[in-house]
């Protein structure tokens, strides 16, 4: 699906309305003005005073608009000749100005005309001259655009530096501006890898990002697939995307070309090592012109072309043979020797080129080890294959299945893994294959038992150490249902001595089984500890999935614990993190993240934008096993959009692979929504009943008790109460407390309980359990006589449902009926501020009759006598 090559004025005016605004306030008054816009290249400044000019044409102002460039700068004003009539285009600034002057007299009394200037930067000295003395003398209002960072005529920097014109500086776009562009501009939404692509590939330029996404459709690159707008392979390097980043690149020497080329080429160069190739004034006129930036993290500083673009696009420029000689000259420098002895995934592009040293097998295994914990997969697999050409490598196979795996091709990872296990390798490549080749099998393949049989009594035979061994074991147990067999886990201790690897896949273990239990607080200090080690340690093998496990098992010990704002604050950090390092199926893990805590806070429509991203990314990578949780918890949220159709499609999807168990309770939960969408409530109540009796058995005690509650929810308070009493004081925790709080209150039908779990569920943030109780509060107060409780409960849930998005449950479906409509609040709001009927009526375009029936329907709801009553009643928020 593509769309139709568009004008950049087509695009949404994303993060620019404000600052529209701000320039209209200033030129748009009677008096004459000036406004200096300031930016990178590509933020917008065109288009901000384009718009702002045509805003004032549209008022009846006279307007002028004039572009300088490069090559009309050697011209005497080159980019003002039309503003100046024939016989006042000399050399004479006097002549000059007197003609200018007069072109521009003559506009509406009152009015004063208004002139453009775009890339003012660029204007000749007799131009700056006289756009210098039209703002001093107030004989227009004038609207400027210059290049930061790049110093211009010195009248046209005075006029800001003077305090003659006010300065307005735009910034990139961010991330999210760009998430907001996008979804108009594709009619649809993208996923969010695509847009931290073309993020960072525009570097936030408007102008950059429209190109991008035209040469991405050209090129079908940027496909709508899965209802997600996604980015498939590299930058399609057009014609037309490549002459726009020349342009805006500018002019540059041979020399300066030059050592952009070889820094492009190599992808970063201490600065020492590029000044010896180069020259300090060449670098320096290059970092002064912001196409050369310097990271200063260490002592040695770095040197990379600033933006992405412009290195791939002088990259697809060099002539081979300059290439080879670049990469040659590139292989003997110092910073190249030391990064390829002590972090060779730095220059893991420029290896794959190089055709000697320091390229060799052992370099090209490290770099796609690092490169795997990196999560970046892709490279990681071709280094591999790289050092496996010309004969086999222990350390290479190890990487090369670790990638393949994470990519979703996991047959092929277990043959490479299989091909290598019985040659002779050193220890640590043995317990990375080992464990490899274990998470494969029972991720992957959905072979637990031969994942497990490396757990038996024969441990060393696998090549993992019994303690290491006896961890991965743990998680691989917990995965598949059998916390009864992962020891117990509150007990464990770390040994006195323990290495960066044991330590997390122990906080992992804990983290997962810990917060499944209910034991929040100890699950949260373990993930703390895990990622400590995770981010200090040297970037093991498997270093890719102690982050997704960390990530699953810490939101999830949130959300079960009721930790629902902490939890969607810690999912969005997560996902940025996740999309600040290279693209992987943990992509998608991050994506479920944020779904799931969109789902707990009563956000069905949000969760299913997220889980529907995570879902689709699920399908074609899932290392972690969390395809069946992320469709569990996708159909749950259809059923609490009250679509049945949906659910059930999600639910009928294809297995999941994976030999993962332990997330069936949540599939049992997304069948009780299925049901309760579609009103079939019994069926949905035996179904929360399975998932609460498959949580037990699996003693993931507070699942038992999320599950338990939503059958609470479903019909069966009386049953489960008892149960739910126990399990809130076996776990302590504040949100089980409030379910079985809940369950009595319904059960025994108190609408003044049912009203106090109700604001508990809100201060917790969960609107979905929120609206559930408030509901069922209306209907206890409505069924005791008091309809003005009944009103208000139903209010606040009426409120709770428009601001999860819409929200569905057998108790929300029974209290449609007794609510006050939006139009009936209209009528009665006015009623109540002692409007008259045909006030009423004349306001809202109603007949008198209609405004009678609408407060008769009032009267009857809220169990009043008639309007002497009504702002009483009425005293209650109102939802809409």
């Amino acid at each position: 699906m593509r769309l139709p090559r568009s004008g950049h004025g087509s695009w949404p005016f994303v993060d620019r309305d404000d600052k529209l605004r701000a320039l209209l306030g200033i030129i748009g008054g009677p008096e004459p003005a000036a406004v200096v816009v300031s930016g990178p290249r590509g933020t917008g400044k065109t288009r901000l005073a384009q718009e702002a000019v045509a805003a004032l044409r549209t008022r009846g102002r006279r307007t002028e608009w004039a572009t300088a460039t490069r090559g009309a700068a050697a011209i005497p004003l080159g980019a003002l000749a039309h503003l100046v009539p024939v016989g006042g285009g000399g050399s004479d600034p006097t002549v000059a100005w007197q003609a200018m002057a007069s072109a521009l007299h003559g506009t509406p009394a009152g009015q004063s005309a208004v002139v453009g200037i775009d890339d003012a930067h660029l204007l000749d000295d007799l131009s700056a001259a006289l756009v210098h003395r039209l703002v001093l003398t107030r004989s227009a209002t004038v609207v400027l655009t210059v290049l930061s960072g790049l110093p211009g005529p010195e009248l046209v920097d005075a006029l800001w530096r003077d305090g003659l014109a006010t300065r307005m500086e735009l910034r990139p776009l961010t991330r999210g501006h760009v998430e907001d562009l996008l979804g108009p501009a594709l009619r649809g939404i993208p996923d969010s890898r695509t847009c931290e692509r073309l993020w960072q590939a525009s570097q936030g330029s408007v102008v950059l990002l429209h190109e991008l996404v035209e040469a991405g459709q050209e090129t079908q690159r940027l496909q709508k697939t899965g209802g997600l707008w996604r980015w498939h392979g590299g930058t399609p390097l057009t014609e037309r995307l490549c002459e726009v980043v020349r342009t805006q690149m500018g002019e540059v020497t041979e020399a300066e070309r030059a050592a952009l080329e070889l820094l492009a080429v190599s992808g970063s160069l201490e600065l020492q090592d590029l000044v010896a190739l180069s020259s300090s004034e060449v670098v320096a006129a290059l970092e002064r012109r912001g196409l050369v930036v310097m990271e200063r993290a260490s002592r040695h500083p770095v040197a990379h072309v600033a933006h992405p673009l412009d290195a791939e696009v002088l990259c697809v420029r060099v002539p081979q043979a300059l290439a080879n000689e670049f990469r040659h000259r590139l292989a003997g420098t110092e910073s190249v020797r030391r990064w390829a002895r002590e972090n060779p995934v730095r220059i893991g592009a420029l290896l794959l080129q190089l055709d000697g040293p320091p390229r060799n097998p052992d370099v090209l295994a490290r770099a796609a080890s690092q490169a795997n914990a990196l999560s970046d997969h892709e490279l990681a697999e071709r280094l591999a294959r790289a050092a496996l050409e010309d004969h086999a490598h222990p350390a290479a196979s190890v990487a090369l299945a670790e990638a393949l795996r994470w990519q979703g091709d996991h047959d092929q990872a277990e043959q490479v893994a299989g091909r290598v296990t019985a040659s002779p390798m050193p220890a640590h490549d043995r317990e990375d294959l080992a464990i490899t080749r274990m998470l494969n099998r029972f991720y992957g393949l959905g072979r637990a038992d031969q994942a497990l049989a490396a757990l038996g009594p024969d441990v060393a035979s696998a090549g993992i150490s019994g303690t290491v061994a006896a961890e991965v074991g743990k998680v691989l147990r917990l995965s598949a249902g059998e916390p009864q067999k992962a020891t117990h886990l509150e007990d464990d201790e770390m040994p006195p001595q323990f290495s960066p690897r044991l330590a997390y896949w122990t906080a992992i273990t804990r983290t997962i089984g810990l917060g499944l239990a209910g034991h929040t607080e100890a699950a949260l200090s373990s993930a703390t500890s895990a990622w400590t080690a995770v981010d200090t340690g040297s970037g093991d093998t498997e270093t890719s999935f102690a982050r997704a496990a960390l990530m699953q098992g810490e939101l999830m010990a949130l959300e079960l614990d009721g930790r629902i704002p902490q939890a969607e604050v810690r999912a969005v950090e997560l996902h940025d993190a996740t999309m600040a390092r290279a693209r992987s199926a943990t992509d998608a893990v991050a994506a479920r993240g944020r779904g799931s805590a969109a789902l707990a806070a009563g956000r069905p429509a949000a969760a299913i934008r997220w889980l529907t991203e995570a879902a689709t990314q699920l399908e074609e990578s899932d290392p972690i096993g969390c395809l069946q949780l992320c469709r569990a918890q996708l159909a749950q949220a259809h059923g609490l959009l009250g679509d049945p159709v949906a659910a059930a499609q999600v639910l009928t999807a294809g297995p999941a692979p994976s030999s993962v168990r332990a997330f069936e309770p949540q599939t049992f939960l997304a069948e009780a929504w299925w049901h309760a969408a579609d009103h079939r409530v019994p069926a949905a109540g035996e179904a929360a009943m399975r998932a609460a009796a498959s949580a037990a058995g699996m003693e993931q005690w507070a699942v038992e008790a999320w599950a338990l509650h939503t059958a609470a929810r479903l019909g069966l308070a009386a049953e489960v109460g008892r149960r739910l009493q126990d399990l809130a004081g076996e776990i302590g925790s504040r949100t089980v407390r409030a379910f079985a709080a809940h369950a009595a209150a319904a059960a025994g039908s108190l609408g003044e309980s049912l009203d106090d779990v109700a604001e508990e569920f809100s201060r917790l943030g969960a609107r979905a359990l929120a609206a559930d109780a408030f509901a069922e509060a209306a209907e206890a107060h409505r069924n005791a006589g008091h309809r003005r409780r009944a009103a208000a409960a139903g209010a606040r849930a009426t409120a709770l449902v428009l601001s999860g998005g819409g929200l569905h449950s057998p108790a929300l479906d029974r209290l449609a009926p007794n609510s006050l409509t939006q139009r009936e609040w209209e009528i009665a709001s006015l009623a109540a501020e002692g409007v008259s009927n045909q006030g009423i009526a004349g306001r809202l375009v109603l007949s008198v009759r209609t405004v009678e029936t609408h407060l008769a329907h009032v009267y009857d709801k809220l169990g009043i006598n008639g309007r002497a009553a009504l702002r009483e009643a009425l005293s209650f928020q109102n939802p809409f």
